[in-house]
């Protein structure tokens, strides 16, 4: 009997079954982000099924990676838990962070494309500005913020064009939304972080890549104490 190994139909599952399972993590970190679940929570995967609308054998293929990267635990017969990030945890994250993300701005701000600074730079004033008058618009303004944090530090991170620190960055940023979903709200209602954000890409404009670097460990530093003392609160 012919092996299907080349079979184009079997390539063609294969492939859709690798979308399937890649889609289901990226739902499940989108309601990550969208404080969809939180740490400590048990929940059914059929209920991530029907938040990411994701098949079950996909979410449970996402859940293993998940797992191995320490941002679920999965309880036998029961369900999943969000993990919830400690002190020591948080300080590991952010020493790689430093270690990882103060060689790629200097290279950003050595070779950067002064529109894409620019872009960043209205996208931080309008978060600035923001109103933040009712319950709904703080909310959206969180969402807003998370995004354009997260955009920010990719950025920085292309420049050093490593699919592996891609994903290494990625886990280490799930890990934070869990601390942050942690937080009590007016944690996260400070804009402290974008004023920082402002000045270090006035340095990459300025192609000042020790001065970018700088600004940068400070700013982690920041915010490293930030999330600490919200969690030691």
């Amino acid at each position: 009997m012919p092996s299907d190994v080349n079979d184009p139909t079997v390539e063609e599952a294969a492939q859709s079954s690798q979308v399937q399972r890649s889609g289901a993590y990226e739902r499940f970190v989108k309601c990550l982000m969208q404080g969809t679940f939180k740490p400590g929570r048990l929940v059914t995967q059929r209920e991530i099924c029907d938040a990411t609308g994701s098949t079950i054998t996909a979410v449970r293929e996402a859940l293993k990676r998940l797992e191995g990267e320490g941002i679920v635990e999965l309880i036998a017969k029961k369900g999943v838990v969000l993990r919830e990030i400690d002190a020591t945890e948080v300080r590991e994250i952010y020493q790689l962070r430093k270690l990882v993300e103060m060689p790629a701005v200097r290279a950003y701000a050595s070779d950067h494309d002064p529109q894409e600074v620019d872009a960043l730079r209205r996208r931080t004033l309008e978060i600035m500005e923001a109103s933040t008058e009712t319950a709904e618009q703080r909310q959206a303004l969180v969402r807003r913020r998370t995004k354009l944090d997260w955009d920010l530090h990719q950025t920085f991170l292309g420049a050093l064009g490593s699919s592996l620190i891609d994903e290494i960055f990625r886990n280490l940023e799930t890990k934070q939304m869990l601390v942050r979903l942690q937080l009590p709200p007016r944690y996260l209602s400070h804009g402290e972080a974008f004023a920082e954000h402002l000045e270090i890409l006035h340095a990459i404009r300025d192609k000042d890549a020790d001065r970018a670097a700088r600004l940068l460990e400070e700013h982690l530093n920041t915010a490293q104490q930030r999330f600490l003392d919200a969690i030691e609160y």
